[in-house]
């Protein structure tokens, strides 16, 4: 073997399955004593043997089939062969030359028999199994008709009794603007055995909504004929609170250049234009405008507006009065307004509200040192979409205007306005960091625990004050970058092929792309870059080795593989303490830097790290 198939040795002499590696022309590069045996030769013998002479004619053109659609798509494909009353699955990954070409195909076997036996045995199939599994579960033949299905399919999906399930086209639950890409998928599966990883929109019984699904399954063979088996989640959720982070994500930004434009002008009339075209664009609003106070004649008067159709006469020399509205205004209260007929007040007239043609208004007084200084209108012409989120951005919006008005020039202001930025920055990344966890509940609260250990470690490594702060927000920040990878990478169930590591060892490249615009964060893209470094150099993205690797990175490894190591996992059990404390001091050295794991089991030792 060349050195491009070094890495495939350990599979060669360690599994128990059939291995084996061909060129373009079936000719036998490597194989296992499990393939060999499969034909009772020896290594030496099936070494440059033909693999399709191996095999009897009506197989050899079979696999020659399947190999050749693998070095045409560039895809991996399986196929199912029975043996000595066994299962295997196949798995042809083809494999690149450094000019590009697929010159050489990697087999690999795998038993499942035991899920094929599942199969056939219906009663402990559809009763003591997919009971058991969370969300959709199901089974259908070629005709895309239901023979197996759980609770969930029944009832929340279908809504039907078990008798009238009989007959049921799983399709039917589906979008019907996602079927045909289903049904495209479910063919070739069937077909091909390629493997089911998808999303799709499925309806739910009691709801008119659709909800988004991860849906998987694989082709079985029972009995010489196909059927798709296959399972779905429900990730509405998840994507939910990736679209809230997104959105988080891009407010942080527009509050960032909302104040690079304060900071950078002295005219307050281009700085609320500025902040308007944010809250249309970000809010999602019809119109906005900003009244300012007149001190002196006690007044709103109109500065700057956008979205209107009309002038805005309507909103100059508006008297602030005692009573009503007014008085909510007065005491610093927001003031909100629907569904209001068009009759019109003192204070929206109804000549506006004919013209504009209004139905839902919103405003929140502008207030510098308990002083009212002006006021923040919003204005809909269909009820507004009022949440948390869209409140929380307003507000900031409102402050940054506030501080406009009273004096963008004003050092004491810009302090000020940088501290509240601060705040709302730092109350984002805390967003961000839990909707990170949101994504996968077996590791919901990971981001808070690395961050608090980290943070005692950082301090007893006697890290500046100066520097605590990034460390924090990197700590919060160290799986950003998952943000942009795949759910069928994320959670899938199986080990993933080397393609799918090599997408999932970019993360830290894309936590650095993500991060390092921001300015605010920069000093804290350390961790979230770095912190899959190895002290041996064998680490990722960039291999960096030794003190290379930035300190606050280097501290976060260990508390990151001590937390993740001692957790429970659905496929795996935590370490025990004993058991995990030596785990860390064989890495010591060669993924951990040495002072480092010192310092950190010392702190485990005597308590001040849990």
């Amino acid at each position: 073997m060349n050195n491009r198939e070094i890495s495939f040795l350990p599979l060669f002499f360690s599994v128990s399955e059939p291995i084996f590696l061909i060129d373009r022309e079936g000719i036998i590069l490597e194989a296992n004593n499990a393939f060999c045996s499969r034909f009772s030769r020896r290594e030496a013998e099936c070494r440059g043997k033909n693999y399709y002479e191996l095999l009897s004619p009506e197989e050899a053109e079979q696999r020659l089939v399947v190999m050749q659609e693998v070095l045409r798509s560039r895809k991996t494909i399986t196929w199912d062969d029975e043996y000595e009353v066994r299962l295997l699955r196949y798995t042809v990954y083809p494999s690149q030359s450094p000019q590009g070409e697929i010159d050489q195909l990697l087999i690999i076997a795998r038993d499942i028999t035991d899920i094929g036996q599942l199969l056939k045995n219906e009663r402990l199939f559809s009763r003591s199994v997919i009971e058991a599994i969370p969300g959709s579960f199901y089974v259908h033949d070629a005709s895309g008709t239901l023979t197996a299905w759980n609770r969930f399919v029944r009832d929340q999906i279908f809504g039907k009794t078990e008798s009238e399930m009989v007959g049921i086209i799983g399709i039917e639950c589906i979008h019907p603007d996602d079927r045909a890409m289903m049904a495209e998928k479910v063919e070739k599966i069937m077909k091909n055995g390629e493997e089911l990883i998808t999303e799709t929109r499925v309806l739910l019984q009691g709801g008119p909504q659709y909800k988004r699904f991860l849906m998987t399954g694989s082709r079985m063979i029972i009995d010489g004929n196909p059927f798709l088996v296959g399972a779905g989640i429900d990730i509405s959720a998840r994507k939910l609170a990736e679209e809230e982070l997104r959105r988080q994500l891009q407010h942080l930004r527009s509050l960032r250049e909302i104040d690079f434009v304060i900071r950078g002008t002295t005219d307050v009339y281009l700085s609320l234009k500025t902040i308007l075209e944010f809250t249309l664009s970000e809010l999602q609003v019809d119109a906005a405008d900003f009244l300012l106070m007149d001190t002196y004649l006690h007044t709103l008067n109109y500065k700057a507006g956008c979205g209107f159709r009309g002038l805005t006469t309507e909103r100059t020399d508006l008297k602030i009065v005692p009573g009503s509205a007014w008085q909510n205004l007065l005491e610093h209260k927001e003031l909100h307004r629907s569904n209001f007929a068009v009759t019109g007040d003192a204070f929206l007239p109804s000549s506006f509200l004919e013209s504009e043609g209004f139905v839902e208004y919103y405003a929140i007084p502008l207030v510098v040192k308990n002083n009212l200084i002006g006021l923040f209108e919003i204005f809909q012409r269909k009820p507004l979409q009022i949440n948390p989120d869209w409140l929380d951005f307003l507000h900031n919006l409102g402050g940054l205007a506030a501080m406009a008005i009273e004096d963008d020039q004003s050092v004491k202001n810009l302090r000020h306005a940088n501290q509240e930025l601060l705040h709302a920055y730092d109350a984002t990344i805390e967003g961000w960091s839990h909707a990170l966890d949101l994504r996968d509940e077996a590791t919901e609260g990971h981001s808070r625990r690395v961050t608090d250990m980290t943070m005692k470690l950082a301090r007893a490594a006697e890290i500046p004050d100066d520097a605590m702060a990034d460390i924090r927000r990197g700590a919060l920040l160290h799986d950003i970058g998952k943000m942009a990878l795949p759910d069928t990478i994320l959670f899938k169930g199986d080990q993933l092929t080397e393609e799918e590591w090599v997408l999932m060892r970019k993360h830290p490249v894309f936590a650095f792309e993500l991060l390092s615009p921001i300015t605010y964060l920069r000093c804290a893209i350390d961790i979230p870059y770095c912190h899959h470094e190895k002290w041996d150099g064998s680490g990722y993205p960039r291999g960096l080795k030794g003190k290379q690797i930035p300190l606050a990175a280097r501290l976060f490894a260990v508390v990151d593989v001590w937390d993740a190591m001692q957790s429970d996992r659905p496929y795996r059990q935590g370490l025990p303490k004993a058991a995990l404390i030596e785990h860390i001091k064989s890495l010591s050295g060669i993924h951990f830097d040495p002072e480092i794991v010192a310092l950190f089991l010392k702190m485990i030792t005597t308590g001040e790290l849990t």
